[in-house]
């Protein structure tokens, strides 16, 4: 009977529609409060609680439960797994490490502790690390009012996929101190114009089809900073170098610097600010030869499944002579949490983001009229089905919508709607 505690822990089911968060998580406590012997109960309860973000008070439940059957191999599987959500490695480990000496792990099963006791390890020796592949097919459809022939509307649907990767290290001081290394490299079959049909005033073919490329490397000194007053403080040192293409013909390359401060009044709130400044001159087709930037932003967990965010950025960019050349500024705010329903078994987690802001951009060369200015707007959703430790499936919807200013085409401009259905894979 104690076996079947395992089984009862990973059933998933859609949940009822209109619960709310506590009353599923008080129906369940009082569940298990009347049946403290039923092992379903238990497992039903320990569930609700994961799925609701209480790790503590599922694995208060579950080491209760291995306090009686310590023998309960299946049972020790999931409590790894729950320390490893919460990051408690070394409890992690050592449960994965006995549900694999318990002899009553499936193959699937004994794959997965092996996994978490591999991962722990290297958490516990001070390296941590993920790499995610995705793929996946995307659908953009331009709206344009702009009176350009080659700047019309159009939908284009492509496919996309990506590599991403970070690696930490520990340094193993009081504070936290590491060292992260962070790269991401995407290839996206989408319509480019950087210019907006005014190509041909500048000699260069009109914007196409193209397979885009996007990338970045990083590497970041993360250091803790001793305070009494806040929960954590952190100071980051950083360096990077983007490429991208954005027209047909011009390429943006990029190496900067980042410094960032991070500060926790508190367990659930974050604020943070950061400088940026960038060197474009190794770029082709753009006028700017460096460009600074900066953000301010902050964020609160509102409970365990839900957190709410606000930031401000700015980016400028600037000619040899350090004329201003690009200009673009925004707010945002945005909204973060896990839905009440688990479909097909998965988790499901959204998130939500408006922005505004304006732009400014001269015309090449800066002799003719200024063009390209007005404002923006945008919102972006994005739905994550989690599978398991490894899998993922990512549908999202964003819009863009720009207005110009300038004399010609004062109030028109476009609007961009990009529909996105993804894979992706952790190893």
């Amino acid at each position: 009977m104690k076996y079947l505690f395992a089984t009862v822990f990973v059933t998933t089911s859609v949940l009822p529609i209109g619960a709310s968060h506590a009353e599923r998580l008080d129906g369940a406590f009082a569940m298990r409060y009347e049946n403290p012997e039923d092992v379903f109960v238990l497992g039903e309860y320990i569930r609700t609680a994961t799925s609701e973000g209480q790790y503590d008070q599922a694995i208060s439940s579950i080491e209760e439960h291995l306090v009686r059957f310590a023998d309960d191999g299946r049972a020790r599987l999931a409590a790894a797994r729950l320390y490893a959500n919460v990051g408690s490695w070394e409890l992690a480990k050592s449960q994965a490490d006995e549900a694999l000496a318990s002899g009553q792990l499936s193959a699937s099963e004994a794959a997965e502790a092996t996994e978490i006791s591999r991962r722990a390890g290297q958490a516990i020796a001070g390296v941590e690390w993920y790499l995610d592949a995705t793929a996946g097919v995307r659908v953009t459809h331009f709206d344009v009012d702009v009176p350009v022939p080659s700047w019309h509307d159009r939908t284009v649907t492509g496919a996309y996929g990506e590599l991403s990767g970070a690696l930490r290290y520990d340094l193993g001081t009081a504070l936290g101190n590491a060292v992260v290394l962070a790269g991401r490299f995407g290839v996206t079959r989408e319509f480019q114009d950087a210019f907006m049909g005014y190509a041909s005033w500048y000699g260069l073919p009109d914007g196409k089809v193209v397979n885009a490329i996007d990338g970045r490397a990083s590497a970041t000194f993360d250091m803790g900073l001793p305070v009494e007053s806040f929960d954590a403080a952190r100071l980051q040192f950083g360096v990077f170098t983007d490429y991208a293409t954005l027209h047909p013909d011009i390429r943006l390359r990029s190496f900067g610097g980042v410094v960032r401060g991070v500060v926790m009044p508190t367990v659930d709130t974050r604020l943070y600010a950061e400088y940026s400044y960038e060197d474009l001159s190794s770029s082709r087709g753009i006028y700017a030869d460096h460009a600074e930037g900066w953000e301010v932003g902050g964020s609160l967990r509102l409970t365990q499944a839900h957190s709410i965010g606000a930031a401000a950025r700015g980016r400028y960019e600037y000619a040899v002579n350090d004329f201003k050349t690009g200009r673009i500024e925004e707010v945002e705010v945005s909204y973060s949490g896990r839905l009440p329903y688990m479909p097909f078994g998965t988790i499901w987690t959204q998130d939500v983001v408006l922005a505004a802001g304006t732009f400014y951009t001269v015309a090449l060369p800066p002799s003719l009229p200024e063009r390209f200015t007005g404002d923006h707007w945008r919102t972006e959703w994005t739905h994550r089905f989690q599978l398991d430790g490894h899998n993922r499936i990512e549908a999202s919807w964003a819009m863009t919508n720009t207005d110009f200013d300038q004399p010609g085409i004062s109030d028109r401009g476009s609007i961009i709607h990009a529909f996105s259905l993804g894979y992706t894979h952790r190893f």
